[in-house]
């Protein structure tokens, strides 16, 4: 329980730094993207629901950075309805330019989710977040921004746990994607029973509040945003 009190202590830290970084901003007149549509996600995972979980909280952020986000429900009414799209991968039948004009936004914003995923085996467990993001301008169709992260926090059981995690960050970085991989946390224990417990606890705490992977999540969030160019305010 203590630890679990400390993990949502260094979330909720999290939240401050990102809140104290947006607070000395500025708007920037010289952007010419006022308006934003965060457009369904591209799901490379086997999580249903770990897209729209995403999606939302990168979407929570954009009035930080001065933009005006059109609500998502509307987009995905909108979509729905005049072209029958559904799903993030569905968004390739039409272009930009359409979607701008279509949303009425000066750019939309797309998204893949390449992994969101919980391994528990008890000498190695770990929780993975990763997802980029880029910016396209809907009057020229330029990518005016672009970036992406893979965040982890991993649980060790012995030589054999860190045996597991070392060929684990060896294939992460032999992967296609380039996309880095951080490693938020890693933690050593004893008994690989207590690691088992401690993981699937997490999870059925996350599970019931509804805040699945939320660590790795917000830092996942706040890493790739940051990089965001300011929007020029309402």
């Amino acid at each position: 329980m203590e630890k679990n009190k400390i993990g949502y202590l260094f979330i909720i830290l999290i939240g401050v730094a990102y809140l104290n970084a947006c607070a000395v901003m500025k708007p920037n007149p010289n952007n010419p993207i006022r308006t934003l549509a965060v457009l369904l996600m591209l799901n490379q995972t086997n999580d249903v629901e770990g897209p729209e979980y995403v999606r939302v909280e990168f979407d929570k952020r954009l009035s930080h950075y001065f933009y005006v986000n059109k609500p998502l429900k509307d987009i995905d009414q909108i979509l729905k309805d005049q072209m029958g799209i559904t799903l993030g991968a569905q968004l390739d039948m039409a272009t930009p330019q359409q979607l701008g004009e279509l949303l009425n936004v000066d750019a939309v914003i797309y998204g893949t989710l390449m992994n969101f995923e919980t391994q528990i085996t008890g000498i190695y467990n770990v929780k993975k977040v990763r997802a980029k993001f880029k910016m396209v301008n809907t009057k020229t169709g330029e990518t005016v921004w672009q970036n992406g992260i893979g965040i982890k926090s991993e649980t060790t059981v012995g030589g054999i746990g860190s045996a597991l995690s070392l060929v684990s960050g060896v294939k992460e970085m032999t992967q296609k994607e380039d996309i880095p991989w951080v490693t938020i946390e890693s933690k050593s224990m004893e008994s690989a029973g207590d690691a088992f417990l401690e993981a699937m606890a997490e999870k059925v705490v996350e599970k019931t509040l509804k805040i699945p992977l939320k660590r790795e999540t917000v830092e996942t969030v706040n890493r790739i945003i940051v990089t965001l160019p300011v929007g020029p305010g309402k």
